[in-house]
């Protein structure tokens, strides 16, 4: 399976982004999925768009509803699959954490990146325990390039970086 990170959704859909062609030829790739960040993020990027905002606004006048309508259709127009993965809680010396809070703690350790990425990680590890199947984490955040070596180590995940 191949884990999208929200970067190169969000680059598939700006013209103006150099990469906007090789984004959208890896969302033209068969079986991926995303996660429940990636929604979040794409969400966020969204509302952030002033373009956007106003066509929503024009549209219907309820953000919420567009927004919602604008991320399926994204979804759908690239084949994602949002696989939501199983919490579990699991006891750390500072209390209780869900699996994949604890996974991107247990990360950050060795790999010494943002912390939104260390979820995208920990999300993709938990799709990979869940479903029994590898997973390849695609990206155009550099830093999973740098540390791509690390990941592997750590959390038995490819990474392809996109440029």
């Amino acid at each position: 399976m191949k884990y999208i990170d929200t970067s190169v959704i969000a680059s598939a859909l700006d013209p103006a982004d150099p990469s906007t062609l090789s984004s959208v030829e890896v969302l033209q790739k068969r079986g991926k999925v995303v996660s429940e960040l990636v929604i979040t993020e794409l969400s966020s990027v969204l509302s952030r768009n002033k373009n956007f905002v106003t066509l929503m606004d024009e549209l219907s006048g309820d953000r919420a509803s567009s927004s919602y309508a604008v991320i399926l259709y994204i979804l759908k127009k690239f084949d994602l699959l949002f696989l939501p993965v199983q919490q579990t809680q699991v006891e750390m010396p500072t209390g209780n954490y869900g699996n994949i809070m604890s996974f991107a703690v247990e990360l950050s350790r060795d790999i010494p990146m943002r912390t939104l990425d260390l979820l995208h990680l920990s999300y993709a590890h938990a799709m990979m325990e869940s479903t029994k199947a590898d997973i390849e984490l695609i990206t155009r955040d550099r830093e999973f390039e740098i540390y791509k070596s690390e990941i592997y180590r750590a959390a038995g995940i490819k990474v392809m970086y996109c440029a």
